[in-house]
């Protein structure tokens, strides 16, 4: 039976909210478990109450996929259960360990060749990121990745796919090596990949308290659905987590012209053959190359005072001026005068970097002006630089001291509507009734919007937006560009410092990781939804361009276009779908008292789903269980199956609203989609490791699987590609003049698993390359014997070994 404490301390009756107020509910029993025994309580006792379930870290998740009727607080169960390995820097303080901390990691990875030169940690499931941060600085260690904020618990943020932007390192659920679940019936489960590090049942189990009722699963299906689970699979108590030696980020902040950045955009790409575009952008000091470059784009000479100034804005000039590699001096002056002079002797002489990450913000207020940050990875140190947060201004300071009182920032917000020169008031003077409309504010309507928030239970935040709003819609003032241009520039300030340099993990305002500005929290509303697409198309910057259209006939939004560019995840139901993902984020401020821009998110959401986009699981999203079966196609499938196991029986206890409506739930009780039925679903058997052939087979094999089928499901078993993947996807949809869909099925038919990645392309050329083999256009053209041989050719040339037989290339051999 489960190893369950006696009891788990819990509130009841307790209201619930998310970072932004975007949906609130009430908890009938708020568990915090401080221990597995406990948390394993709390999860026999909803079960048995008939109740559902979710666990909370932060709840910073925008989507209601936390809401249920019980939950469980994992803020206790922050603690290293393993000392880590290997164990460089200085030793983590005691109360950093739960019991003193286990040799596991050591007795798993010190003498297993795998491991060396690798680093994990293994950790409760909600520590906070930020802790975590801290923790692998002194380990001399980092986090490879992670999104913009550290406050979420670790499991939170993995749960729902939230990631970072970095072009060449997957989202973090990509790095979990094992995880231990608590499932529905309270039973305990170690999931990991059937060849995984991690997969030694016999140093498992001695794991300290292990309950002999534990379940022990070395599967890749099941790793890979329970990974990102979105709290349908059970509760998470602990992962090991691969980490890596501690780095730097060099980081550029700069502004463009988004229709000029877009073009760009369009053209770029990062393949196995290297980056192009804006993706290009490699540098190894700042006397030559990019950062360079766009330095002197954006610098003029300036009289009276006759020097060369930096100048913050878009280029001014399409390349760097001649000038200055004549007079190499008056560029280390310009640096100076930036004070990057240290960065610059710190960088000289250091290794080529290649471009790690981009964020791109595209101002919804401005939509002409964008501004992208720029990162560049490496592991020697530099001095700090702008590391931690900007100073804030008075209103700022204001909002944050009164986050929950309104009325505490009306004296600022007047004082600056009274000197800023945004609404130009000194040329209003002469125009009484606009001076008369704006004291109308100042006497009056100000303080009384602030009361009026106040009265709801509504932040000062909230407060300030809807002032903002109503002067900017105002007949009479007619500051509609004004106040935009304002707002504009509250965006273009997140971007303001033209470079940055520090260590990636680190305590808070001490790591270059973590951008959040926790004071913020708790002083403003919003809304935000991410959607994912392939950045070999353009459909992501369709996308874009519907949004700004959208803002434009409300104008002004206050909000911003976020993109960001990351690598496919191996999860299955990650957002991550593509050889190379563009993330779309779009966020606005919002009040409770007036629903501003709700006919705008409805565009917003219409239009995700019109240009396929694959929403965030973790930020609001409006698509029902059909649109993202048709996204997710035998992906969703497979985690489905998953699912029904892990439920052990009690496919209840984790059944939301949310998990209903988005059909995230076990195979039997989600109804059939098109991925479910004939051909498909015995395709889906084979590649998952499932002896059992559907009743009946109604579909001609020779008939294609649709594309994007057709690709998740080959890179499950192994089989990725080299080439463009938009090259691809046209092979793969002709198979009439290509081999491709045929060999691409014959491979799925195979029922197998590679043990090693092998190029599609690869071994496509290979088996027409054969002697006395015609190019196949029927799965009944391929000769097996071929197809084997064309794959071992291909992995041996890939990874430079030698193979005697095709079962040596199979997983679990």
């Amino acid at each position: 039976m489960p190893c369950f404490a006696p009891s788990v301390l819990a509130d009841a009756n307790t209201s619930v909210t998310d970072l932004l107020f975007v949906h609130p509910f009430p908890a009938g029993s708020l568990y915090k478990p401080r221990n597995r025994g406990e948390l394993v309580a709390a999860v026999m006792r909803t079960r048995d109450a008939g109740n559902s379930l979710r666990a909370h870290g932060s709840n910073w998740s925008l989507s209601p996929a936390g809401v249920a009727r019980d939950i469980v607080d994992t803020s206790a169960l922050n603690l290293h259960l393993s000392r880590p390995f290997p164990g460089h820097g200085e030793q983590l303080p005691a109360n950093r360990f739960r019991a003193g901390g286990s040799g596991f990691l050591h007795a798993v990875a010190a003498q297993n060749p795998p491991a060396q030169g690798r680093r994990f940690v293994h950790v409760e499931a909600g520590i906070k990121i930020r802790d975590l941060l801290d923790d692998l600085a002194k380990c001399g260690s980092a986090l490879p990745t992670m999104g913009d904020g550290a406050g979420q618990s670790l499991i939170g943020a993995i749960s729902t796919g939230t990631h970072g932007g970095d072009l060449r390192e997957p989202p973090l659920v990509d790095r979990i090596q094992a995880l231990h679940l608590v499932s529905a019936s309270g039973r305990e489960i170690w999931i990991t990949p059937s060849q995984g590090l991690f997969a030694n049942s016999d140093l498992v189990t001695q794991l300290p308290d292990w309950c002999g009722d534990a379940r022990f699963i070395a599967d890749d299906t099941a790793f890979a659905a329970a990974r990102l689970g979105v709290g349908r699979m059970g509760i998470v108590y602990s992962v090991v987590l691969e980490v890596v030696e501690q780095y730097t980020l060099i980081e550029a902040n700069m502004e463009h012209r988004w229709p000029e950045m877009r073009a760009q955009l369009a053209a770029s790409r990062i393949s196995p053959q290297g980056a192009t575009g804006i993706f290009d952008a490699p540098i190894s000091d700042m006397e030559s190359g990019w950062l360079r470059n766009a330095i002197l784009q954006r610098t003029e000479f300036i009289m009276p005072d006759a020097v060369f100034r930096y100048i913050s804005g878009p280029e001014k000039w399409p390349v760097a001026p001649a000038f200055f590699d004549q007079n190499p001096q008056v560029y280390r002056e310009l640096l100076d005068g930036m004070r990057l002079d240290g960065l610059a002797d710190d960088l000289r002489g250091g290794p080529a970097m290649p471009l790690h990450h981009v964020n791109l913000a595209i101002s919804l207020p401005e939509p002409h002006r964008c501004f992208m940050r720029r990162r560049w990875k490496r592991i020697p140190p530099v001095r700090d630089l702008n590391v931690g947060h900007a100073p804030d201004d008075d209103l700022v300071a204001a909002v944050k001291a009164n986050k929950n009182n309104p009325p505490g920032i009306v004296e600022a917000l007047k004082e600056r509507l009274e000197i800023d020169p945004f609404l130009d008031f000194l040329g209003w003077l002469t125009h009484s009734e606009k001076k008369e409309r704006l004291d109308f504010y100042l006497d009056s309507e100000i303080a009384n919007i602030a009361q009026q928030h106040a009265a709801i239970g509504a932040t000062s935040g909230e407060a300030l937006f809807i002032v903002l709003h109503r002067i900017a819609n105002d007949a009479v003032l007619d500051a509609r560009s004004d106040v935009a241009r304002a707002a504009g520039q509250v965006i273009a300030g997140s971007f303001s410092r033209t470079a940055r340099a520090g260590r990636a993990s680190g305590t808070l305002g001490q790591n270059m990781l973590d951008a959040h500005d926790y004071e913020i929290d708790g002083a403003q509303a919003g809304n935000s939804g991410e959607f994912h697409f392939d950045a070999a198309s353009n459909a992501y910057l369709d996308f874009i361009e519907d949004v700004i259209a959208a803002a434009r006939r409300r104008h002004p939004v206050f909000g911003y276009i976020g993109v960001r560019f990351t690598p496919r995840s191996s999860a299955l139901i990650a957002m991550q779908q593509y050889a190379l993902t563009a993330s779309v984020e779009v966020s606005t401020i919002r009040s409770r008292l007036e629903d501003v821009y709700g006919d705008f998110w409805n565009e917003v959401h219409d239009r995700a789903r019109a240009r396929s986009g694959i929403p965030h699981w973790g930020q609001e999203m409006r698509h029902n269980r059909a649109e993202l079966e048709a996204l997710y196609g035998n992906s969703l499938a497979r985690w489905r199956m998953v699912l029904a196991d892990l439920a052990e029986g009690f496919p209840k206890v984790f059944m939301t609203d949310f998990s209903l409506d988005k059909g995230l739930e076990p195979s039997s009780a989600a109804p059939a989609g098109n991925t479910d039925d004939d051909i498909e679903v015995f395709l889906l058997g084979l590649a998952a490791g499932f002896d059992d052939e559907p009743a009946r087979l109604n579909r001609d094999v020779d008939e294609p699987l649709p594309v994007e089928d057709l690709i998740r499901a080959l890179h499950d078993i192994g089989v990725d590609f080299s080439v463009q993947e938009s090259d691809l996807r046209s092979w793969l949809a002709n198979p009439l003049l290509t081999p491709y869909p045929a060999i691409s099925q014959a491979l799925l038919l195979l029922g197998v698993r590679l043990r090693l990645p092998v190029f599609l392309d690869v071994i496509a050329w290979n088996y027409e390359n054969m002697p006395t083999v015609n190019s196949p256009r029927t799965v009944a053209d391929v000769r097996t014997d071929v197809l084997k041989a064309a794959i071992i050719e291909g992995a041996q040339v890939r990874h430079g070994i030698q193979i005697s037989n095709f079962d040596q290339l199979l997983l679990g051999n």
